[in-house]
């Protein structure tokens, strides 16, 4: 019950700070400004992971405009978002997903560890005083999501992990497709944070 509390409230408590930072829009050549699309486009152009940022972004587009501003503290949102989501995916595991991925190492609390710490200090990014003190906390939420995508493909399992998946072993099937699940979240949360290092680094030259 506790933990679906703080859920709940983490969730709440995001949307709230989303709602306030962004008006999503749908992304049509009659709605969406050819402009902004192309300074997203253009400004993505700084990033290691261009696809994702343009696809990330433009749903945004109607609300960045041209400002670079909006731009960096748009992908910030969406990095948050991205971490909120996955930690709440944490918290909705079954319990017998719960125990089968602590049989293995690293735990569900590694998981959620490293989770919290990316939200934390992209919430801090929020309220950040100085170039420097941004630019470190954003570094930081990085760092983690890196954490827990290395953790993610870590195997201290015995078998069928060794080897190939036994139909017949419901555990081992189950540990590898919440793996497998985390893997793919954390890297696209590493990804999106990276993204708006190097957008937050471009618009600071500005």
């Amino acid at each position: 019950m506790a933990k679906q509390y703080k859920a709940l409230c983490l969730l709440l408590s995001v949307s709230y700070l989303v709602s306030l930072e962004l008006t999503t829009a749908t992304v049509s050549p009659t709605r969406t400004s050819t402009k902004a699309l192309n300074f997203i486009q253009s400004s993505c152009k700084f990033t290691k992971y261009q696809p994702l940022c343009v696809e990330t972004l433009s749903v945004y587009a109607n609300t960045i405009k041209t400002s670079p501003r909006r731009l960096v503290d748009t992908a910030i949102v969406v990095s948050l978002k991205q971490a909120v989501s996955t930690k709440l995916f944490i918290s909705h595991l079954t319990k017998s997903q719960f125990r089968t991925l602590q049989d293995c190492a690293p735990s569900t609390d590694t998981f959620s560890t490293d989770c919290t710490c990316s939200i934390e200090e992209l919430e801090e990014v929020m309220r950040c005083n100085g170039w420097s003190d941004c630019l470190s906390h954003i570094s930081n939420a990085e760092v983690c999501a890196i954490s827990a995508e290395s953790h993610s493909v870590e195997n201290t399992c015995s078998s069928p992990f060794a080897g190939p998946v036994k139909m017949s072993s419901v555990r081992g099937r189950l540990s590898d497709a919440v793996r497998k699940s985390l893997h793919a979240r954390f890297t696209k949360l590493h990804h999106e944070i990276n993204n708006a290092k190097m957008l937050f680094k471009a618009f600071a030259k500005n």
